[in-house]
């Protein structure tokens, strides 16, 4: 599929083949630091596999979006297909640092070909994925939100919330810290030459990242892992969880609270905004405690009120 052969036939895929075609595109999913550590450390394997439920409940949300370009009979349109194909991609760690050191980081690559099945033309074509980067944030805040909801309800694990991000509660900021060595490092490179803006850091990453060369096993990261923790730290693995229950969360209890805040915060200076952009930060400033299906009901019930124009819903 990367060279564009269909597997099961051999022939060419779709009906167009060019050298620099796009074979597809990378969704990245990534986890709080303090989740991160809670699997890695704690070893609470658990976390994994809600994980990777909540990637593929989302990227299933994804999938049923998917569009194809319409050019045919001089149409300029876009047709839902409601199918992708991809590969998902679990890993367990950061990129090492200068030094070579490892730290634990959970996250997840899906690779979606650029191919996608249109039923009325009943042929393979490439897929129309700019709506589906375009909403990032709002797909990313819907994993977040199942995640949190199922480390809590399921796991046991009390979630802290800290404006409109979010982690497992009971781990201090100096382990998480001690356990982000490449982010310290990108951190420090960026200080060193005045850059401040996220993207430009995120770019900085990516220019002075090394290799996943290391293959130490998990067991042998793990044991390298625990020696770098204090007596205290170490103790604090052992109770993050609580096995009778559910966990707690602080800051608002209800999709009530959330979308109130959402409006009032995407509202405060436009009149006319995406309305994706509305029910994102209602969910990323409810994560923990409202389900994903319940926040746009919430939002017209408050009044929100939402119209497609070109292609795009728009809320005010």
């Amino acid at each position: 599929m990367c060279h564009n052969i269909d597997p099961r036939s051999g022939q060419q895929l779709t009906a167009r083949q060019s050298g620099n075609r796009t074979v597809g595109y990378d969704f990245n999913w990534h986890v709080p630091k303090g989740v991160s550590l809670a699997y890695a450390i704690g070893g609470d394997q658990r976390i994994e596999q809600v994980f990777e439920r909540s990637v593929q409940e989302t990227m299933r949300e994804i999938e049923a979006e998917a569009k194809t370009r319409v050019r045919r009979g001089g149409r300029q349109e876009n047709r839902t297909t409601g199918n992708l194909a991809w590969g998902q991609f679990v890993h367990t760690t950061a990129r090492p640092n200068d030094a070579g050191q490892v730290d634990p980081h959970l996250h997840a690559h899906c690779f979606v070909f650029n191919v996608t099945w249109d039923q009325k033309e009943e042929r393979f074509k490439a897929g129309q994925f700019r709506d589906l980067k375009r909403d990032a944030c709002f797909f990313e805040a819907r994993m977040h939100v199942r995640l949190a909801k199922y480390l809590k309800d399921e796991l046991g694990y009390s979630i802290k919330r800290d404006g409109r991000s979010w982690d497992i509660d009971g781990i201090p900021q100096a382990t998480k810290t001690k356990f982000s060595t490449r982010t310290n490092e990108i951190e420090s490179l960026a200080e060193e030459q005045g850059i401040t803006n996220a993207d430009d850091k995120a770019e900085l990453g990516a220019k002075t990242r090394n290799t996943k060369s290391n293959q130490e096993s998990m067991a042998s990261l793990r044991d390298g892992w625990k020696a770098r923790l204090t007596l205290e730290e170490a103790r604090l693995f052992e109770t993050l969880s609580n096995p009778d229950g559910s966990g707690t969360v602080n800051g608002p209890t209800n999709v009530q609270e959330a979308v109130s805040h959402a409006l009032k915060h995407c509202f405060e200076r436009d009149s006319i905004v995406p309305e994706r952009s509305v029910l994102a930060e209602a969910m990323r400033f409810g994560v923990g405690t409202i389900d994903v299906h319940d926040v746009a009901n919430e939002a017209a019930r408050q009044g929100m009120i939402s119209k497609e124009i070109d292609g795009r819903r728009l809320a005010t």
